[in-house]
């Protein structure tokens, strides 16, 4: 297991950089954090067939299984040949420490102190957050939809790992509010529990509320990549934007070692 695989630049922006390696593409905060990786893999260096071109990931789309293991292989490939650990996402939540890869239960968020692999979840317009500790002493990995994010899940993965001043957190590509309208009760519900800032009419801005409750609880560092997964259908599978028949991209974090 490597800790960086050879990676080419493709693509940067402020505060992010789109990477290839072994093919596939994804991108990391910049700068990086000490002591952890960050990947927010994109659509693209799969071998998944239209609608799920090309990177899919999942298996509880109709897309091909094999395909979208041999997606898994390549995303594994590319992070020095990690095996993962995940959960059966709810949209709720649940939070769940893990020590070794493979299947942690039902949850939407994990946390570890051990190195070794990755934690990875599953996303296409919801928002991942990866939390990174004190010294990279602890990773974390949150799944937050609407859902979610009302029911602070991301606090709750950044109180499960502790001193909350030290964490940084990542806001990796997500639908944002330009492309995210909800309902009339949804917006009041969201600016009752973050603030009028996060509606603006009838759009959500679903980074700005992870970003508020992430400081409520004091963390101490909080960077949004910025980047929109309805406005970059080139990059990202969005199922607002694209429909129920789209892919899902990959987030991950790990420790180094």
């Amino acid at each position: 297991m490597k800790n960086r695989v050879e990676s080419e630049t493709r693509e940067s922006g402020a505060n992010w950089t789109l990477y290839s390696a072994r093919g596939v593409e994804y991108v990391a905060p910049e700068p990086e954090p000490e002591g952890a990786r960050i990947w927010f893999f994109t659509r693209r260096g799969g071998v998944s067939e239209a609608p799920f071109d090309s990177l899919n990931i999942s298996t509880a789309v109709p897309d091909d299984p094999e395909a979208a293991t041999e997606n898994r292989d390549r995303i594994r490939a590319a992070m020095g040949g990690r095996d993962s650990a995940w959960v059966r996402q709810v949209a709720g939540d649940g939070v769940v420490r893990v020590r070794e890869a493979g299947v942690a239960g039902v949850a939407d968020a994990l946390v570890t102190e051990e190195e070794g692999f990755a934690l990875a979840v599953a996303i296409a317009d919801c928002v991942p957050v990866a939390l990174v500790g004190g010294e990279a002493r602890t990773v974390g990995l949150v799944h937050s939809g609407w859902r979610g994010t009302i029911a602070e899940i991301s606090a709750k993965a950044a109180r499960e790992m502790g001193d909350t001043g030290a964490l940084r957190a990542y806001i990796g590509p997500c639908i944002r509010q330009c492309c995210y309208e909800v309902s009339e009760e949804l917006a009041e519900r969201f600016a009752g529990r973050f603030g009028p800032e996060v509606i603006e009419g009838r759009y959500l801005s679903l980074p700005d509320a992870i970003r508020r409750n992430l400081e409520l609880v004091g963390v101490g560092e909080v960077h949004d990549l910025g980047l929109c997964t309805g406005c970059r259908p080139d990059l990202f599978f969005s199922h607002r934007k694209q429909g129920p028949r789209t892919g899902r991209n990959l987030a991950a974090v790990a420790r180094l070692s």
